[in-house]
């Protein structure tokens, strides 16, 4: 779980421990990337939010899944929306994206849909761009 706000991992944390699941927190996307490099093989799934201090959800989801070819990935945001994604060049169509704020059911039908997509969904390749 990748957020600046530390509630909001909080929040997100105990929701999804309460779920049965093991959380591990990064509150930038320089943090999140060390603690991936820690915990590459036992990391499934990332929720991050689309806007970091030092960086952007996208990035670091592209960045992670280049090492690790079937993460899963859940986008959180706010204010931004997948628009980001799109400056990027990612299919936002696609992308698995939670508003906030969220309820905790929302939060676990989110991961729950991730996790039952057909394959690691989306597929994190940003699109060519053509003149």
């Amino acid at each position: 779980m990748v957020d600046d706000e530390e509630s909001e991992r909080s929040i997100a944390r105990r929701i999804l421990q309460s779920e049965g699941c093991t959380v591990l927190e990064a509150d930038s996307y320089k943090n999140a990337l060390t603690v991936f490099e820690q915990n590459r093989q036992g990391v499934d799934l990332l929720i991050a939010d689309l806007s970091l201090p030092d960086g952007n959800g996208c990035e670091l989801a592209l960045t992670m899944q280049q090492e690790n070819p079937d993460l899963r990935v859940l986008f959180v945001s706010g204010h931004v929306g997948a628009e980001v994604c799109r400056f990027y060049g990612l299919d936002v169509t696609d992308l698995h994206f939670l508003s906030k704020p969220f309820q905790p059911a929302e939060l676990v039908n989110s991961v729950r849909r991730v996790f039952a997509a057909s394959m690691p969904f989306p597929r994190m390749v940003p699109k060519t761009r053509t003149a």
